[in-house]
């Protein structure tokens, strides 16, 4: 189950540093990074989500799938070829070629652990699944997007 980790150094939420939200689950990382718009006065409806990054299989054979408002999906691998015992994970880990993703898994895994999560985030990494999935030219089943 996801869980927030506080990221106590914070951008100002504005285009130029957006405000970053991180949770974790065992399988998962997800990092959001959005913009307020202070013209609006619903609190909720002042986030604009300008990034995401979902890192999966995060013990064994990590990837990500980022997206950027202004760049569209990437599928990586995280390589951590110089990461050893001895430096405790000190090491910078290098983003290469994903490979295929596969959304439908992925998707029914985090729907599943994404329960404690606030329902807007939840609804916009959904959102994003689909998007990658008709951008890559696969229909999702429709109870796959259930909430």
């Amino acid at each position: 189950m996801f869980r927030e980790i506080t990221i106590s150094k914070q951008g100002e939420g504005t285009v130029e540093s957006p405000k970053k939200r991180w949770y974790q689950s065992d399988y998962f990382d997800l990092f959001l990074w959005y913009v307020k718009h202070d013209e609006r006065t619903d609190a909720k409806a002042d986030r604009e989500f300008v990034a995401m990054q979902l890192c999966y299989d995060i013990r064994r054979n990590q990837r990500a799938l980022g997206w950027k408002k202004d760049g569209g999906f990437k599928h990586h691998r995280v390589s951590k070829d110089g990461d050893t015992l001895a430096d405790y994970g000190a090491s910078a880990a290098l983003l290469v070629d994903g490979g295929e993703f596969d959304v439908l898994k992925v998707m029914q895994r985090f729907r599943t652990e994404s329960k404690p999560l606030p329902l807007m985030l939840r609804q916009f990494v959904l959102a994003k699944f689909k998007e990658y999935g008709v951008s890559q030219g696969h229909s999702l089943p429709m109870n796959t997007m259930d909430n």
